[in-house]
């Protein structure tokens, strides 16, 4: 229902007449009808309406039909003054509906975790107490906008120029847009990289003090990323094996401890062309100048074991690590048919991990591990691999029979040359190049029984390990933790943007690696406490979904012609107040511009000021 009023001209006076109306369906639409007609209502008092509200049945409308009949008159909508009750107070003034807008609006929510997770690992204090000079306060505050774009929308340092005055930044860190630009973040990335060692040490024992991490297990594996550019004058940028499928650009390895939920506990930068196993003797001093003499068990992959290794590893460490393939295929002999262990089945029944232990090596075991997934992946890159190196096999024995190559060395130095683009599987086959009638040919074949044992092998490998007590099935359970490194890369080179790398200056790329570092240690904090809280998503789709939460200013006229601007949060949607309230986080009424340089640092070191 809803009041309509009627103006009628009596005389020289014009009266106006209400009545309630209400709608109803008919077969040809909508139609009205009236209620009741409620006369002219214009001496009503307070009581008045109260009682016709109550009369309605709805004893809140009071004050909103007083509005509604004393603002009814020809006009546009932004002439009429909203209503307001007595006990508002002297705070309370009337306004212009039409005049009301919401301006400049930037992101809110996604900001204002990334400084409280900030805030709760202790950053804001750290770098507080680290840095020194004229400069301190003010690269403590950078370093917080830094990081906070790297978690968020990863930019370069112009970018994140641009990206940072659209969102609550400005207001919570205290800091002008204008008074930040590219050299303050280079000289804020060149005092961080001066403590990396400290903020290592810091994350660690936040991850104790905060989530418990124990540090008992420990993950290492090796990525790289690539350079855009020349990297000229840079050091450790070198040509190697790229895992990022970038041959032809210059790189640098990152070597990256994290504990077994894939906490991170340190890393360390080499040169690009560094072999996996060479960074190991390092990695091992620093476990061990960090944790002491009772030295955590510490898994590796295949690629970081030789010899020398091993001798590391036995001078005091518990550990897990893979044997080569080749020594896989040998103790594949050893097998014994009816000795394996199914440790996991899918819903059918079928077998998918199976293991045996099949004895000691130098008093260490080794455990035999047969993984119907593995083999199926194995069999793939063998089946693609093997069909390409025919296929090139086949091109050049064309090219020979059409009398395109003739001279036998070349059609050798073109066979060797198709042979080393495939090193894994150049074993596979016996290639000739044979002269008949003063006319070359290549002839080729897959070596049957070769193929016919690795066919077999295919998802078999060894573990080798100290730990006397564990279980076959938890020493499997131990080593698989290694896709945690591997998802630590993932989040990495792509939520975080690690690659490529832009930068020309060797410090300056050492620099971005720790921002990302950083910001890797505040994207886990994030989801891991989503998660311990009933929650379901990654910490990077908490962060998209509370980007919709955005500050803007609310401009309105008010009665007597002043201007009013109010800074104000928008209110979550259901969504977002369900993520929030799985990370503990409680929304500021509105924010607040006026605080002073250290009220500012406070924010982000100490404690949040914002009033609830």
């Amino acid at each position: 229902m809803f009041l309509r009023s009627t103006l009628v001209k009596s005389g020289d006076k014009k009266i106006r007449y209400w009545k309630l109306v209400e709608n109803y369906h008919t077969e040809r639409g909508t139609r009205q009808r009236v209620v009741a007609h409620l006369g002219s209502l214009e001496n009503f008092m307070a009581e008045d309406w109260r009682r016709l509200a109550e009369r309605l049945g709805q004893p809140d409308m009071a004050a909103a039909l007083e509005y509604r009949v004393k603002n009814a008159r020809r006009g546009r909508p932004g002439t009429r003054q909203a209503p307001y009750e007595p006990e508002d107070g002297e705070e309370a003034v009337p306004v212009y509906l039409g005049s009301v807008s919401w301006e400049n609006p930037r992101k809110f929510g996604d900001v204002y975790v990334a400084l409280r997770f900030w805030q709760t690992l202790g950053l804001g204090k750290l770098f507080s107490d680290l840095f020194t000079g004229r400069s301190a306060k003010v690269n403590c505050l950078v370093a917080a906008l830094m990081a906070a774009n790297r978690l968020i929308e990863p930019a370069s340092e112009l970018g994140m120029l641009g990206w940072w005055s659209k969102t609550a930044l400005p207001v919570f860190l205290g800091l002008p847009v204008d008074k930040v630009d590219d050299n303050r973040l280079y000289r804020c990335l060149d005092a961080m990289l001066a403590h990396k060692e400290r903020i290592e040490e810091h994350l660690a024992k936040r991850g104790r003090e905060l989530y418990g991490r124990e540090y008992v297990a420990l993950l290492y594996d090796l990525t790289s990323t690539y350079f855009e550019g020349s990297a000229e004058g840079i050091e450790k940028a070198k040509r190697g094996y790229s895992r990022d499928s970038r041959p032809d650009a210059k790189q640098v390895c990152i070597g990256v401890v994290v504990d077994w939920d894939g906490y991170p506990v340190g890393y360390e930068v080499f040169e690009g062309n560094v072999r996996d196993h060479a960074t190991v003797s390092g990695t091992l001093k620093k476990l061990k100048d960090r944790f002491g003499v009772s030295a955590p068990t510490v898994c590796m992959d295949r690629g970081m074991v030789t010899e020398e290794t091993l001798r590391l590893l036995r001078d005091g460490y518990r550990w897990i690590v893979t044997e080569s393939r080749e020594k896989a295929r040998e103790y594949a002999c050893k097998a014994d048919a009816g000795a394996w262990q199914v440790i996991r089945r899918d819903k059918s029944g079928a077998v998918l991990i199976e293991v045996q232990e099949i004895g000691c090596a130098e008093s260490e075991r080794l455990i035999l591990v047969r993984s119907a997934g593995c083999a199926m992946k194995e069999k793939g890159i063998h089946d693609r691999l093997l069909g390409r190196m025919k296929k090139d096999l086949e091109s050049l024995a064309a090219r020979v029979d059409g009398g395109k190559l003739k001279v036998t060395a070349k059609i050798e130095r073109a066979v060797g040359r198709i042979l080393e683009r495939y090193p894994g599987m150049s074993r596979w086959v016996i290639v000739e190049v044979v002269n008949s009638d003063g006319k070359a040919r290549v002839q080729w074949q897959v070596k049957p029984e070769f193929a016919s044992e690795v066919r077999e092998n295919e998802g078999v490998y060894v573990l080798r390990t100290n730990l006397c007590e564990t279980s076959p099935e938890d020493l499997w359970k131990g080593y698989m933790t290694l896709t945690r490194v591997e998802s630590t890369f993932r989040s990495l080179k792509q939520e975080l943007r690690l690659r490529p790398v832009f930068h020309q200056k060797g410090g300056r790329v050492e620099a971005h690696i720790l921002l990302s570092y950083i910001a890797y240690v505040l994207l886990w904090c994030i989801e891991h406490t989503h998660r311990s809280h009933g929650g379901t998503l990654t910490g990077r789709r908490v962060l998209d979904v509370l980007s919709g939460i955005e500050l803007a200013t609310i401009t309105l006229r008010a009665g007597d012609g002043r201007k009013i601007a109010l800074e104000r949060i928008s209110s979550p949607r259901t969504e977002e107040a369900q993520v929030l309230d799985t990370l503990g986080i409680r929304l500021p009424r509105k924010p607040r511009a006026d605080r002073p340089p250290d009220l500012q640092l406070s924010l982000i070191d100490s404690g949040d000021q914002f009033s609830p």
